[in-house]
């Protein structure tokens, strides 16, 4: 009898851990929303690789008019030829924009606000880490700060 208790007891503790790892590894960390964004635009910094291309591909899957604000153009530019080929969304745009550099952002903000007749998505996505030497940019802040954080925050208040 003592056998048979222990045995479920066992049997329901495994099923209940394979039912939350089952649950964690395919909807942890992933966007579930179906929701179409046609007529939305969308601006995705860092999004020529990693997550920020994926995200951006996410968003041009939606139909939103997607906007990939990256340092390296040429780069983006293979990555919306991409997008679109593999989306059908043909409103995918690429803008430069070196989020270390606040003269930059400030350009590229202005240039946003000049273009666009609306924005409602920002993904503040472009960073870095691994810097082995304290860096300055022009600005005189240190570059990880300045790409991670100081670009984005400037760039968010003037998008307001």
């Amino acid at each position: 009898m003592v056998c048979c208790v222990v045995t479920t007891v066992v049997a329901a503790v495994v099923v209940l851990i394979l039912t939350v790892k089952f649950i964690y590894r395919y909807q942890s960390g992933r966007c579930t929303s179906k929701t179409r964004l046609v007529g939305k635009t969308a601006i995705v910094t860092g999004a020529s690789a990693g997550i920020g291309k994926e995200t951006a591909r996410d968003l041009a899957q939606r139909g939103a008019r997607v906007i990939l604000a990256c340092r390296n153009v040429e780069k983006a530019e293979r990555v919306a030829e991409d997008i679109k080929k593999t989306t059908g969304n043909t409103d995918v745009v690429v803008r430069q924009v070196d989020t270390s550099d606040l003269t930059s952002v400030r350009k590229f903000a202005e240039d946003i606000l000049r273009t666009e007749t609306a924005l409602h998505i920002l993904v503040n996505n472009a960073g870095m880490s691994g810097m082995k030497k304290r860096k300055l940019t022009a600005d005189g802040l240190e570059v990880t700060m300045a790409t991670n954080h100081f670009g984005h925050f400037l760039l968010t208040n003037m998008l307001l």
